[in-house]
């Protein structure tokens, strides 16, 4: 698909349309054989992987770090807020979003799953299911259970010996999350 994913749900008021009329209709792009897609419908999806822009410092070799302060660094938790805004509204409930990042950097990590918890109250963060890497950073917003439910991998890990990455799971619960979402729009 060729879509902007920082703006990518109705929210005209329009009829919906389910992903398949979506994607049936949708031109072809000029570009690697794409779908066109402008946007889906709130709650159309069962599961969304969020793997947002991040700053990448995870992985390795890092030949270059094109952000060299801590405002440049937060350009994109502010860039990923605008990414889980799109993805939470999307998810149906009952549904599942698991957002994972290659960066070590904890305000794209732990701060972007606080982010979740405090903005949207019907997203639960949920255990991964996988016992690979360490759990979450403490003292970075999260409780010690909710470190426990996520896992973080980190390239100076001898043991793992993996590049930088982070993965946590949220379940929306049977409530919708169309109040805060709309906000966005």
């Amino acid at each position: 698909l060729a879509w902007d994913s920082t703006s990518c749900v109705v929210r005209d008021g329009s009829d919906f349309k389910s992903v398949q009329e979506i994607l049936s209709s949708a031109q072809e792009s000029t570009k690697y054989n794409l779908k066109n897609v402008k946007a889906f419908y709130p709650e159309s999806f069962d599961r969304v992987l969020l793997d947002p822009p991040c700053s990448s410092l995870g992985l390795r070799p890092k030949l270059v770090v094109n952000a060299t302060t801590k405002t440049e660094l937060g350009k994109h938790v502010k860039y990923q807020q605008q990414f889980v805004r799109e993805a939470v509204s999307l998810v149906k409930p009952g549904g599942t979003m698991t957002y994972s990042t290659c960066t070590i950097h904890a305000a794209e990590n732990e701060g972007i799953v606080r982010f979740v918890l405090t903005e949207f109250p019907v997203m639960q963060l949920v255990n991964v299911g996988i016992e690979l890497g360490q759990p979450g950073l403490p003292g970075v917003g999260l409780s010690e259970k909710e470190r426990h439910f996520v896992r973080r991998f980190d390239p100076s890990d001898r043991e793992a010996d993996c590049i930088g990455f982070f993965v946590a799971k949220f379940v929306k619960r049977n409530q919708s999350a169309k109040r805060k979402c709309d906000q966005v729009a």
